[in-house]
């Protein structure tokens, strides 16, 4: 249900990923668009398979598995441009964020070579153009993701392409996925620093499933803009430390982390918030895959105030530095890419 505007507070939101972030009923409409054979032509058994349904919590496995059917549906350059669109314009309407940066793997969306990879680029962009030109006065630009699971030969690709469509609308690249056996991110500091000359912005999701010891480690060899999650920072007196002299900004995705048990209540939310806070490292609240878990940045952002951790001065704080952090290269009013 969309919610009027008036008055309403100007939101940025830096990480989430597209293929859970569009609404079942529209990746329903999609899939019957394409001719895909879902699970159940049962339209509420689709929507307890994508999401959590109704449970609370689940394993970080099966996390992961839910992302398969969403990847497929979008799985079309025709997919693509209506998933971005739908995602940007709507994200506008139900909570007035004027600046958005959805991720994808374009790799996860090409059914394993069958389409052309730059069409699914091309597609998203095109989405994103479309939801611009109907919404002046958003501001949004796509990161590209790299998987662990995938050799760095094809995650070259991935970053290859997000130099390639620079100038279109990609922003940034980021690497997500479950840890593999053979991943290792020293392997890909020359990929980052790659990335950076071509004048990409670059982020990495650490320190949420693994130790503050593997995101201290992460931040010594990727050169990084922005950290996707890093709470487990709040541990490590030196890392916060070093990510405050860094000028880094944690993207934290409150409901995410504990659907997944990384943070076990509201009161370990609140000591990992204000621990963060008062030692001066800037974050902002974002959703991670608000489709899937039943959320929105609206809500997110109420858990800071229903679980007393930031007052209202500091929520305006963590909203100011997403506007700040944000991988897009325009000004205010203004769309680069138009």
């Amino acid at each position: 249900m969309e919610t009027p505007k008036d008055g309403a507070k100007e939101l940025a939101e830096l990480h989430f990923h597209l293929g859970q972030s569009v609404e079942p009923h529209i990746l329903w409409s999609i899939a019957h668009e394409q001719g895909i054979r879902l699970p159940s032509k049962d339209y509420w058994e689709f929507y307890e398979l994508i999401t959590l349904g109704k449970k609370t919590e689940i394993s970080w496995e099966d996390y992961h598995e839910l992302f398969k059917w969403t990847e497929l549906i979008q799985s079309s350059p025709v997919a693509m441009e209506r998933a971005v669109y739908e995602v940007l314009s709507g994200a506008y309407r139900a909570n007035n964020i004027t600046l958005l940066e959805p991720s994808f793997n374009p790799m996860l969306r090409n059914r394993g070579g069958e389409k052309d990879l730059d069409q699914i680029i091309l597609g998203a962009l095109r989405g994103m153009e479309r939801g611009l030109v109907e919404f002046p006065n958003v501001r949004a630009g796509l990161i590209l993701l790299l998987d662990r699971r995938f050799p760095i030969a094809t995650n070259e690709i991935i970053v290859n392409k997000a130099i390639k469509y620079k100038s279109r609308g990609v922003v940034g690249i980021d690497i997500a996925g479950p840890m593999a056996p053979d991943f290792r991110y020293e392997d890909y500091t020359d990929l980052y620093k790659k990335a950076r000359s071509a004048g990409l912005k670059t982020t990495v999701h650490t320190g949420e499933d693994g130790s503050a010891e593997e995101m201290e480690y992460v931040l010594k060899v990727l050169p990084l803009d922005r950290v996707n999650h890093g709470f487990r920072a709040y541990s490590s007196p030196a890392l916060l430390k070093t990510i405050s002299e860094k000028n880094l900004t944690l993207c934290l995705c409150p409901t995410s982390s504990m659907s997944v048990g990384f943070i076990k209540s509201g009161a370990h939310l609140r000591e990992i918030i204000r621990t963060l806070y008062d030692s001066g490292v800037k974050f902002c609240i974002n959703t991670d895959n608000p489709s899937m878990l039943k959320t929105n940045l609206s809500k997110e952002i109420e858990l800071m105030r229903k679980h007393e951790i930031l007052s209202e001065s500091e929520i305006d704080q963590t909203i100011r530095w997403a506007f700040e952090a944000t991988f897009i290269p325009t000004e205010p009013g203004k769309n680069l890419y138009l």
